[in-house]
């Protein structure tokens, strides 16, 4: 049977591997790039190759499942048109989206991430474990929202952007592209393009 090939064995592609598990989706296995990994088993799904080879397996659908926002960019723009109508959204049962929420094509949401009305997430984009992202936010492809971070209502998080872990967001607040918040972190005005902030208020 047919099912989803999930590319990269790392610590990150077991949480992808669970949540489409315990969602009863059908894994056929993993792809990784690094040769040692091949003919292992992660959770009992083997390894079977490098990531390019993915067509071999006639997949339903893909999930590119590396934590990094550039590489898994730059993952997706390799693959190309071959895999862009492939690319599957992974839903942990634990997860509550709100109906008029936008979620796009592989964009991961796990457990206990919450996504209130009318918020738009773009392409693979991570809401991590317990991570809340409120009314009418919107989330730019390839960001990631690290454990226990909290975006208020109206927030805007650019492309490739990460929001570490327990970070939080004040209402209305733009984060740029490329942006790095540090764990921990309170950001209470705009933040530009490509810093790292960090802090309480957030300084970069």
């Amino acid at each position: 049977m047919s099912g989803i090939l999930i590319l990269g064995a790392g610590g990150h592609g077991k949480v992808i591997a669970d949540i489409l598990l315990s969602s009863q989706q059908p894994v056929i296995g993993f792809l990784d790039d690094e040769p040692s990994l091949w003919g292992n088993q992660v959770l009992g799904l083997p390894v079977l190759g490098a990531m390019q080879d993915f067509e071999r397996y006639q997949p339903a659908g893909l999930v590119a499942a590396i934590g990094n926002n550039a590489a898994r960019d730059a993952l997706v723009r390799k693959l190309g048109d071959a895999a862009q109508q492939l690319w599957v959204r992974a839903q942990h049962p634990a997860a509550i989206v709100a109906l008029s929420a936008q979620v796009g094509h592989g964009t991961v949401l796990m457990a206990g991430a919450v996504v209130n009305p009318d918020a738009v997430i773009g392409d693979h984009v991570i809401v991590n474990t317990g991570a809340t992202i409120d009314h009418d936010c919107r989330i730019e492809d390839f960001a990631h929202v690290a454990p226990g971070a909290h975006l208020a209502g109206g927030v805007v998080v650019g492309a490739r952007t990460l929001i570490g872990v327990g970070a939080s967001v004040i209402p209305y607040q733009t984060i740029g592209q490329d942006v790095i918040i540090g764990a921990g972190a309170t950001v209470v005005r705009t933040v530009p393009d490509a810093v790292t902030a960090k802090g309480t208020p957030a300084r970069w």
